[in-house]
């Protein structure tokens, strides 16, 4: 496998590029002629009904399945090659946490840097401390992941994942199986941490209310098609039925659907 060519920048936050993107599971169709980019240091919100098609997409980013037809990538290089996640440090909060039940909160976040020999032990301890202090999560670093409520789970899970000092930053539903007070929280750490943290983050959801708040932009996938694209504002906007439906389903309307492409995306 070639290597990836060294990003332009240790520290910058990376673009990704999506380009006519098709993925297929032998005869079937999931994704179709998906376009879009996501430029450095901006939150990008990728939403949908359950079968539209996000989980499929997100998996695709991160390099975990190869596009039937078309291309993603990540500062220029093939998301599919490995080297190139480990080269712009990409990291994964994952739905369910993904935690290890048998470490401690301390040692789930010095599993990465452990593992593959990042750092000293004097340097991870730093590390690691800085990072519970800022998801405040300092009394939780002796506890395990079974005596933590659902929402100190999911702040364990993003901490996992900042200590991987990561420039592109994956979401899979944050806020899913929580009550809607953790779940504004969660939402309000992702758009700190855009603030604090040179990051590209990447959120896949069904939140309409986490979209709404954090998003610079979005894209609404149906039956994996892209069929709206733009800021919450300029997707709420929208008279399209399917649009309407998903962002307010008690409305019972009947429209033609229309594409939408975000290769252009609006300038800020």
């Amino acid at each position: 496998m070639p290597p990836a060519p060294p990003s332009k920048s240790e520290d910058t936050p990376v673009r990704v590029e999506v380009e006519d993107l098709e993925v297929s599971f032998g005869a079937t169709t999931v994704l179709h002629d998906i376009s879009f980019q996501v430029d450095p240091g901006e939150i990008f919100v990728i939403m949908g009904p359950s079968g539209s098609g996000k989980s499929v997409l997100l998996r695709t980013l991160i390099g975990l399945l190869a596009p039937s037809k078309g291309s993603v990538t990540i500062d220029g290089q093939d998301a599919r090659n490995p080297r190139t996640h480990e080269a712009v440090k990409s990291a994964l909060v994952f739905q369910a946490g993904a935690l290890f039940n048998s470490l401690s909160v301390y040692d789930n976040l010095a599993f990465y840097p452990r593992e593959h020999r990042t750092a000293r032990e004097a340097e991870i301890r730093k590390k690691v401390g800085e990072t519970l202090r800022m998801l405040s999560l300092e009394n939780a670093a002796d506890k395990f992941p079974s005596e933590l409520s659902g929402g100190m789970r999911k702040r364990v899970a993003i901490a996992r994942a900042l200590v991987m000092e990561p420039r592109l930053l994956l979401y899979d539903e944050p806020t899913s199986e929580l009550d809607p007070v953790m779940a504004a929280t969660i939402s309000e750490i992702i758009g700190s941490l855009r603030a604090e943290l040179q990051v590209t983050s990447v959120v896949v959801s069904h939140d309409r209310d986490l979209a709404q708040s954090i998003a610079d932009r979005m894209i609404l996938l149906e039956e994996g098609r892209i069929v709206a694209a733009g800021t919450p504002a300029e997707v709420l906007e929208s008279s399209e039925a399917s649009i309407q439906q998903f962002f307010h389903p008690d409305i019972n309307v009947q429209q033609p659907r229309y594409r939408a492409s975000l290769s252009n995306p609006p300038e800020s």
